[in-house]
């Protein structure tokens, strides 16, 4: 979570500012993506913000900067998340 308010910290922002999270479902390694949308969930809860999760296939060809401008029907809700991990 450290990180987490570090990097907000260094770009002037804060969790107040932040209106949507977005979380990479995988694939990868298990205790990465279980951690990850652990703490997504948290703060999404937390601050009643909306959350989505993404497939590392959404961002093939479009980079991280276009991930916010991709149509929502792309992204899964965070209640329908279902991790794909990686062995």
């Amino acid at each position: 979570m450290i990180l987490i308010l570090n990097f907000l910290n260094k770009h002037n922002s804060n969790l107040d500012k932040v209106t949507q999270i977005f979380v990479n479902q995988g694939p990868g390694k298990v205790s990465s993506i279980r951690n990850s949308i652990a703490i997504a969930k948290g703060i999404a809860f937390a601050k009643n913000i909306d959350l989505y999760g993404f497939l590392n296939e959404h961002l093939i060809d479009k980079g991280v900067d276009q991930l916010i401008k991709i149509d929502k029907k792309e992204f899964t809700n965070i209640n329908l998340i279902k991790p794909l991990y990686s062995s």
